[in-house]
């Protein structure tokens, strides 16, 4: 019998991760070719490059709700199959069930994670930003912080200079502080989301529809993703610990689900 249950594991694993790598490519390839159409007036190289950062940025943005998306359709396959109720009758828990559909977006996040380090930010290396604060003045490009001090003095001369090598001001940002915690955060996210999500595949199997089921679920993250939203913009606007902000939704949708999928495991 273990041998069946690796066997069903093993499948509900790989489709749900080409089900949710062939979604972002899908994803990816009509933003990439809708931006490229409307706002690029020429196709050269740079362009087309300077595209695909965007439409990659653009799909981190909505990567969450994509795996949302892949394993509840996983889930659905399978348990039109009645292959998740198969599993059920032989004791295996609803959340180990969908922690292993979960499991694919986790390697997928992860892998999103290293690709957005390779990729350079299209924005900073294109628009430098700038800063005043003060008496300095900060430029941010690239990788890099380049500080720029000045003052003033009543009777508007300059009094000195200094030479025009900025590389003693220049300071690098590590692997880390290049990453914004939102990135850092997608695995944790991506989990609490689909675990609340799939809770609609087991919660009133009998009287829930498939379709039914996409939708509650596809409902259930709209309504975590604004809600996280808020919590984020919350904490930005009142100079909060951001990172709070970040993990309070997920935390609280993780505990939430878990709570829902011991609670369904009870006979």
């Amino acid at each position: 019998m273990s041998i069946f249950f690796s066997y069903i594991y093993k499948h509900i694993f790989i489709r749900c991760f080409f089900i949710s790598l062939l979604t972002l490519l899908i994803f990816f390839v009509l933003d990439f070719v809708i931006s490229l159409i409307t706002e690029s007036s020429a196709f050269s190289m740079l362009q087309i490059q300077n595209t695909a950062i965007e439409s990659f940025e653009v799909l981190l943005s909505y990567f969450e709700m994509i795996m949302l998306l892949s394993v509840l359709i996983t889930l659905s396959i399978f348990k039109q199959a009645n292959n998740i109720a198969i599993l059920q009758s032989f004791g295996q828990s609803p959340l180990k069930i969908s922690m292993i559909a979960a499991f694919a977006p986790l390697v997928l996040s992860f892998l999103f994670i290293g690709f957005s380090l390779l990729i350079p930010s299209n924005d900073v290396d294109t628009y430098p930003q700038w800063e005043l604060e003060d008496q300095s003045i900060s430029i941010l490009q690239k990788d890099k912080v380049i500080s720029i001090d000045f003052s003033s003095n009543k009777i508007n001369k300059v009094l000195s200079t200094t030479p025009n090598d900025l590389s003693a001001n220049t300071e690098r940002f590590s692997v880390l502080q290049k990453m914004s915690s939102k990135t850092l955060s997608l695995p944790f996210a991506t989990l609490a989301l689909v675990l609340l999500a799939s809770i609609f595949i087991y919660k009133h199997q009998r009287n829930f529809s498939l379709s039914q089921s996409i939708f509650f679920g596809i409902a259930a993250g709209f309504g975590y993703k604004l809600i996280s939203d808020l919590f984020y913009l919350g904490f930005r606007s009142f100079d909060l610990n951001i990172n709070l902000g970040i993990y309070i939704p997920p935390t609280i949708a993780l505990c939430f689900s878990v709570f829902f999928f011991l609670r369904l495991s009870k006979p």
